[in-house]
């Protein structure tokens, strides 16, 4: 939050009065949302009614510090936009601090030079068919019900010949 926000906004909570040259539109902000904000050993904290977490709010100075610490420092890993704000927003809070967080994290030197840590699972050759019926898939499949009382259709291919028979099925049953 700006400092002259913050400021306008624990002298109101300290003494239920808006300051003298406080626009309206901004005297009506202030008390509406006064009710998410409390002072405790001069700090001005912010609650989420939904889920009653008291978060610090910060100014914009103490919030660039915030995201060094939690994202370059080395405990903070250099992690991705939505672990970063989370961590950050368990304990802090500053206007558009969601918006403010991914844009650090976009302009971070290290993470634009390493970028995301992308897994890929190691790949299995799949055996080629050298027969026919070497290798075939099955697969049953619900359908609208028919006439005749078929809900089903099992299906099977040959992976070699591309060889398709198809049946209708009553019940999703072996005995069938």
């Amino acid at each position: 939050m700006e400092e002259e926000k913050i400021k306008i906004l624990k002298e109101y909570l300290l003494t239920l009065k808006i300051p003298d040259n406080t626009s309206t539109k901004v005297a009506k902000h202030l008390v509406k949302e006064s009710i998410n904000y409390t002072i405790y050993q001069n700090t001005l904290y912010r609650y989420n009614t939904t889920n009653g977490i008291i978060r610090k709010v910060l100014n914009k100075e103490e919030a660039q510090n915030i995201m060094d610490t939690y994202h370059q420092h080395p405990l903070g890993g250099h992690l991705a936009y939505n672990n970063t704000l989370h961590k950050i927003a368990t304990r802090y809070y500053w206007e558009k601090m969601a918006r403010e967080i991914q844009e650090y994290i976009k302009k971070c030197p290290r993470c634009q030079v390493h970028g995301p840590k992308t897994l890929r699972e190691e790949l299995y050759p799949v055996p080629v068919s050298i027969k026919p019926f070497d290798r075939v898939a099955l697969d049953v499949k619900h359908v609208q019900t028919s006439r005749a009382g078929y809900r089903y259709i099992i299906a099977g291919i040959d992976y070699l010949t591309k060889y398709v028979e198809a049946k209708p099925m009553r019940f999703q049953t072996s005995s069938e």
